[in-house]
């Protein structure tokens, strides 16, 4: 179990602007609603068991123990975290199909 949570604001943006983008073209807030609370029952979910998912697999040597696990009921969304052994960081979640470690990286360079 994860002692410390820690969320990089940009998590809250990707998953209300993915919230959005669902609820909005397809007029179905209700499947909008059903994806946030998926992204945080992962969230607590990861809380006890940090290790679930697997290695992003990123070349980049300050994104390598980056974890990705897919979010419950929308396999093409992945949530990004990292675990130290004693914090848990839930980095972003994204959109599978992007060139994510372009992305990430961003993430990191730029202050929020």
């Amino acid at each position: 179990m994860a002692a410390k949570l820690l969320v990089h604001p940009g998590f809250y943006r990707r998953v209300r602007h993915y919230r959005d983008g669902i609820a909005v073209p397809d007029g179905r807030p209700h499947v909008a609603v059903k994806f946030v609370a998926a992204a945080q029952e992962l969230v607590l979910q990861l809380l006890n068991d940090p290790l679930r998912g697997h290695s992003a697999r990123f070349e980049s040597p300050d994104l390598a123990d980056i974890r990705r696990v897919a979010v419950p009921g929308f396999p093409v969304f992945a949530l990004f975290h990292r675990w130290d052994g004693q914090t848990l960081t839930v980095i972003t979640l994204e959109h599978t199909a992007q060139d994510l470690p372009s992305r990430l990286a961003r993430l990191f360079s730029t202050p929020d």
